[in-house]
């Protein structure tokens, strides 16, 4: 299957990966840039700079151009995920593909809810980077995995993870949901973590004390990934052992990012979901729940301004 027009939702972090990747493949007006109103023109006038290259970028408003693209990038926040339905909507096509770069467990499940399975594959990433202005900065480590839900090695799963193999790693993947529910371990772990020391990656480098406290968050997402059959496992914690010895001892997870500049966090996916999940399999999650208290703490105070 080829992929010959992409456009992205989302220009943050994630969706700057996802660009940079891309653009070793195609060029600048094969990959377009959703935006409206002053956001598109200051996408159109500021550019995009990934690792100190300037990209300048083809904007356009979602259903403007004509042809329909074969892939759909969406990497907006999980909380701004509904807003934006009537965009995805606008770009979508027959063959259009939907391939969402958001954190947690569910924005796949609400996407192929409301715009047909057909249209969803899925896709976890283990990039980290930052994001500043419309500066970011990340080092190729770590991997993209695509894959379907039901494992099948298709077509389009094959033909997207060798668009975006290149400057970044990526690969088709027959456990994707495994590897989602892995990455998901992971960033509820040390997001929150993170945010609540206000610390970054060299925390975890240092101090014992800090991947200890991240190691009770995973515990108990092992829990709750077993009872939903999700076959999870101590040996996937302790996989992770020393994980953020390769990275930048400067850098910091995206709750931190947003806890210092007083931006909304998404701890309603990275702990609420968890919580929801444990209700509804009645898997008893203390640790998430004293972890997701303190970070909507932290939320509700940058709100009202204490």
């Amino acid at each position: 299957m080829e992929m010959r027009n992409v456009s992205i939702i989302g220009l943050g972090a994630e969706g700057s990966v996802a660009y940079y990747a891309l653009r070793d493949k195609l060029e600048s007006e094969n990959v377009r840039i959703l935006a409206r109103g002053e956001r598109a023109e200051r996408l159109r006038t500021g550019g995009i700079t990934i690792n100190g290259r300037n990209y300048d970028l083809h904007v356009v408003a979602p259903g403007e151009s004509a042809e329909k693209p074969e892939l759909l990038i969406v990497a907006v926040k999980s909380y701004q995920l509904e807003s934006i339905f009537d965009d995805i909507a606008l770009e979508l096509g027959e063959n259009t593909t939907i391939l969402s770069m958001i954190n947690g467990l569910s924005s796949e499940d609400t996407l192929a809810e409301r715009f047909g399975a057909k249209h969803v594959i899925y896709s976890m990433s283990k990039i980290n980077s930052k994001k500043s202005g419309n500066r970011v900065d990340f080092k190729a480590v770590g991997k993209i995995e695509v894959g379907e839900k039901n494992g099948e090695m298709s077509d389009r799963a094959v033909s997207i993870a060798s668009l975006f193999n290149g400057l970044v790693e990526a690969e088709a993947s027959s456990t994707i949901m495994l590897d989602i529910w892995r990455k998901y371990m992971l960033n509820a772990a040390c997001n929150t973590v993170e945010a609540i020391f206000k610390g970054r990656h060299e925390w975890f480098q240092k101090i014992p004390e800090a991947c200890d406290a991240m190691e009770c968050i995973m515990q108990e997402i092992v829990r709750l990934a077993n009872a939903m059959d999700v076959p999870l496992s101590q040996s996937d914690i302790r996989a992770l052992d020393g994980f953020f010895e390769t990275y930048a001892p400067d850098g910091m997870c995206s709750m931190v990012q947003d806890i210092l500049t007083k931006r909304p966090t998404e701890i309603d996916m990275f702990m609420g979901e968890a919580l929801r999940l444990g209700e509804k399999y009645n898997v008893s999650l203390p640790v998430c729940r004293f972890v997701y208290d303190i970070v909507k703490s932290m939320d509700r105070a940058n709100e009202i301004g204490l």
